[in-house]
């Protein structure tokens, strides 16, 4: 990954490490984004961009998710669809927008504490259970998801990636501490929606 100037595209979306996102591309800026992307061999940052009630501000987060262009194709409304993945969490420092309106920032990979990944999926045996059952669903098995269901930090990030959260409390999940901290989290999230 480049660790220097890459293009930062901010959404009303959280990339997930591991997830992957289907995007529809219009914006001149971003096409130039993409085409430069795939002409360099290099990906991009998405961040989560949270607009503020009752106002035209924007918000734009200062952890993101570097993806990669895994697929792309015209789509029957003429726009440029694209699929990403996403590799790695980073956090951005010196923002800074382009003439074109394109935002270009340095990134740095944010690795997580370790943690005891056997004794929190002891713990949370049913994070494991539940995503265990989505990836059979025939939608879903059909995506190139990678989940190690060894790994806390993998089945977290898959699992909010497949269930439906708000993208603000997926945010708290990218920007939590570590896996156990995540995990704790997801298990909350995971009461609501089921108590709804």
């Amino acid at each position: 990954m480049k660790k220097n100037n890459l293009p930062i595209f901010p959404l009303g979306i959280v990339a997930l490490p591991g997830t992957i996102q289907h995007l529809q591309i219009f914006e001149p800026r971003y096409l130039k984004m993409v085409k430069d992307c795939m002409s360099n061999s290099h990906g991009f940052v998405i961040v989560f961009q949270k607009q503020h009630s009752n106002t035209d501000d924007y918000e734009i987060s200062k952890k993101g998710s570097y993806v990669e262009i895994i697929d792309f194709n015209s789509l029957p409304n003429g726009l440029l669809g694209i699929t990403v993945k996403s590799l790695n969490k980073v956090i951005i420092k010196d923002l800074t927008q382009l003439e074109d309106g394109l935002h270009i920032a340095n990134t740095h990979p944010l690795i997580d504490p370790e943690v005891d990944d056997q004794a929190l999926l002891a713990e949370f045996p049913e994070l494991g259970n539940i995503l265990s059952q989505l990836v059979q669903h025939p939608k879903i098995s059909e995506m190139p998801l990678n989940v190690d269901f060894n790994s806390a930090d993998s089945i977290a990030y898959h699992l909010a990636g497949l269930i439906p959260l708000s993208s603000s409390n997926k945010q708290n999940l990218l920007e939590a501490f570590d896996a156990a901290q995540r995990f704790e989290i997801l298990s909350k999230y995971i009461d609501e929606i089921s108590s709804n």
